[in-house]
């Protein structure tokens, strides 16, 4: 591995990740998303609470009790884009030695604009009326939106300041007074330009649609049409390298083929109450993607961080992760390692489910893996959601072969990025004590 990373093609595709690492704005998306550690974490902690008992039949996903035990998570999760939006416009500020917590607020009063615009409805009653936010674009689904809007709107007030379009007061008034009128116009500007971008998108679509939305929908057509097994690999393929970017690539692919899916397994509901067996579609190897530890079946990298680390900070992040990877989360291993904007990591976070995939299409083609007639959408732990959607014990194999593949192939990876941080770090510990 090490004569792998000292090729020329390794080498250029290092630097261009370290370049991209110290780049002020990629910098700020990868400290801003790490940042959301603890956030991610305790989110994952209430979503395992509300839903182990669901397992056991002791309430469903309608009950009271699930809903209350939910509730938690919906207000980290599942506004993880208004925390990484605020984020995001703070540490670019900071980076560019602007106000880091008056440009955070812009960031996050811009993204609410175009992600969440108030809306007023009437209750039952037919005669009370409320204005809400819709909240369905404020988690994974609005985190490129705001990415970008974190990073626009820092660039916007820096321009502004730069170039004196602000508004000055005398020497003699207090400096909190002039700070905030010099941030009047910069912020301006801004909401007029992300309100103005959503009102017209509001209006073309009659509003049936959000920037979230839209953007999502673009990536997505590429992947309508796909229901082959070489589709199901660029489907995958695509779905990993959006990650590394920061995109929620499993959220973007899944909302392209899951009518699909659900027709496939519907068909497949309707062959079994016949007496028929169920039949195998592509689209059934999409489970690949997330089959250990979430997307990039990251369990086994956990594993070896548990194992093998000297990092501090993989050992740290892999004893946090453990848990939540048994029950398919993986965040904070893509924004704790991290995998986004890491090279090193992101071709093993590639491979490990293209392999996976593809020794599971084996298993489908001999007739050892059964297919699926159950609909399950819904986050499952580890074997539960294998088992539960074709009730056939064969399917136990599949989050196991998701483990070793993941083991062997993060590995020799796993091990060239752990000795440079082992590096790092005791060469900031040396600094620190000089």
């Amino acid at each position: 591995m090490n004569k792998l990373f000292e090729n020329k093609f390794m080498k250029g595709l290092q630097k261009f990740g370290e370049k991209l690492g110290s780049n002020k704005a990629f910098s700020s998306i990868s400290k801003s998303m790490m940042g959301t550690m603890a956030i991610i974490l305790v989110g994952a902690i209430f979503q395992i609470v509300a839903t182990i008992p669901t397992l056991f039949g002791w309430y469903t996903t309608e009950s009271t009790i699930y809903h209350i035990l939910y509730a938690p998570y919906n207000m980290t999760m599942g506004i993880l884009s208004v925390f990484v939006v605020f984020m995001i416009g703070y540490n670019y500020a900071k980076s560019l030695a602007m106000k880091p917590m008056q440009n955070g607020f812009v960031a996050l009063i811009c993204f609410l604009i175009v992600a969440a615009p108030a809306t007023t409805i009437t209750l039952a009653d037919g005669a009370t009326t409320m204005t809400v936010l819709d909240t369905s674009n404020l988690g994974a689904a609005g985190l490129f939106v705001a990415i970008i809007i974190g990073i626009l709107t820092v660039n916007l007030t820096h321009f502004c300041e730069k170039k004196n379009i602000v508004i000055k007061m005398p020497d003699v008034v207090p400096a909190f007074l002039s700070e905030a009128f010099s941030a009047m116009l910069p912020l301006l500007f801004n909401i007029l330009i992300w309100y103005g971008v959503g009102t017209a998108l509001n209006l073309l679509t009659q509003g049936q649609m959000t920037l979230p939305l839209l953007i999502t929908y673009i990536l997505s057509i590429p992947l309508s049409a796909v229901n082959t097994v070489p589709g199901m690999f660029i489907t995958i393929l695509f779905a990993c390298l959006l990650w590394t970017f920061g995109i929620h690539g499993s959220m973007v692919v899944f909302i392209a083929i899951m009518a699909v899916m659900m027709q496939n397994t519907a068909a497949n509901a309707a062959a079994v109450a016949a007496g028929n067996p169920p039949q195998f579609y592509p689209t059934l190897l999409f489970g690949a993607l997330a089959c250990a530890g979430g997307t990039g079946n990251t369990l086994g990298l956990v594993l070896l961080g548990l194992k093998s680390a000297k990092s501090k900070q993989l050992k740290a992040v892999s004893k946090a992760a453990i848990i939540p990877g048994i029950f398919n989360i993986n965040e904070p291993v893509t924004f704790g390692f991290p995998i986004m904007y890491n090279p090193i990591m992101a071709i093993p976070y590639i491979l490990t489910p293209l392999i996976t995939m593809l020794i599971l299409w084996l298993g489908y083609a001999i007739g050892f893996l059964k297919p699926a007639y159950v609909i399950i959408l819904s986050l499952m732990p580890l074997f539960v959601g294998e088992f539960l959607g074709s009730m056939a014990w064969q399917n136990l194999f599949i989050p196991i072969v998701g483990i070793v593949v993941g083991l062997i192939v993060y590995y020799p990876f796993f091990k060239v990025y752990d000795k440079q941080l082992v590096e790092k770090e005791a060469a900031a510990e040396a600094e620190k004590t000089a």
